[in-house]
């Protein structure tokens, strides 16, 4: 080789070297039975270790408990030169993390049988996609199995009973089914929009902004929950003011919001308890405040009250058996994806307060 050609090469080997320790990715060598013989930066960031504590450890036995089996099978692709070629399992980091992971290791030469051929492997962190898809499947179940069939059947038994081909109802009754019937596309709309956070969750949750009347969605939530109201003897407040009349927003999701807030500080409120609702509007701010005298959340708790299927203690007792501890999660993803937000302050056996930022 001529003295230019060694100087490239050199050159080269340099550059690759420094390419494989800054890349973004994890990298790793690994020997035959595969064992670390070298990563790069990312790799040991992965795993929260320094060099000493991962080299010549076998990247297979970082696997989680749950996947051990998994993992003993890779190995031994592994080791007969098998490609492995993007296969998710979960590894365990030096801090206890469990990280959902997709696994590719490729030999570096033809001859796989060679124990002094090495393999590389790279490694993507996965993880919050899979929170993401199990959140999606957590909605589309609950909107599939526990909300879609009984709602169908209810519209289809309404729909009957208000066809003049099933026999005449009197006024009274045609009104009561043409409630049923309203009351019911609004649950329908409700099971749509709990898909809708589902996709929210990968971007694509739609939003149909419009011109809307907050104090008339809300209104309307009041006339639907009113015989819960009147069965719990709550006093209602309402300060509306001329707040609110006419915004740019999307009124379906905003009544979802709406709609949970309320129907939990009824659940959450004992007998004769007060709910006040305000809406405020102040140049581009734009407000909706729903209190309580209820039973409150308690301090050491409340870090958890947007997350999904969380119940507080003090009301696990009192609320109904069908509560899916959702109504907040779903309020905090929806509020959110509309540019807005959520926050709250509780004092227990005091009440509660939310306040809607949009």
């Amino acid at each position: 080789m001529t003295p230019k050609e060694i100087e490239w090469l050199s050159t080269s080997r340099e550059q690759f070297k420094q390419l494989f320790e800054e890349a973004p990715v994890p990298y790793f060598i690994l020997n035959k039975k595969g064992e670390i013989k070298n990563t790069n930066k990312a790799g040991l960031r992965f795993f929260g270790v320094l060099p000493e504590e991962i080299m010549m450890k076998n990247i297979f036995s970082f696997a989680a408990e749950e996947d051990a089996d998994y993992a003993g099978y890779l190995m031994t692709c592994c080791e007969f030169g098998t490609p492995i070629n993007g296969k998710e399992f979960r590894m365990i980091t030096k801090s206890g993390d469990k990280k959902w992971v997709q696994l590719s290791v490729f030999s570096l030469s033809a001859n796989a049988d060679n124990e002094n051929f090495s393999r590389t492997a790279t490694i993507f962190d996965i993880t919050e996609q899979k929170n993401l898809d199990q959140a999606k499947t957590e909605f589309v179940s609950l909107a599939s199995h526990q909300m879609r069939s009984p709602l169908a059947t209810v519209k289809w038994y309404s729909e009957m009973l208000a066809n003049p081909n099933t026999g005449v109802l009197n006024q009274k009754q045609g009104e009561y089914v043409k409630t049923i019937g309203e009351v019911n596309r609004d649950m329908i709309d409700l099971v749509d929009t709990l898909l809708n956070v589902s996709r929210s969750e990968i971007g694509k949750l739609v939003i149909d902004i419009e011109q809307a009347n907050v104090q008339e969605i809300a209104d309307s939530i009041l006339v639907e929950l009113s015989s819960q109201i009147e069965k719990k003897k709550m006093n209602m407040v309402k300060s509306y003011g001329n707040a609110l009349t006419s915004v740019k927003t999307d009124p379906k999701l905003l009544r979802i919001v709406i709609h949970n807030l309320i129907t939990n500080a009824i659940k959450y409120t004992p007998e004769g308890g007060t709910i006040t609702i305000e809406l405020r509007e102040s140049g581009d701010k734009r407000e909706i405040i729903v209190t309580d005298t209820g039973y409150g959340i308690p301090k050491d708790q409340q870090d958890k009250i947007f997350t999904k299927l969380f119940r507080a203690d003090n009301v696990k007792e009192i609320s109904s058996s069908q509560s899916t501890g959702l109504g907040l999660y779903l309020v905090k993803s929806v509020i959110e994806a509309m540019g807005g937000s959520i926050s709250f302050q509780s004092e227990e056996n005091k009440g509660t307060s939310f306040m809607i930022d949009f």
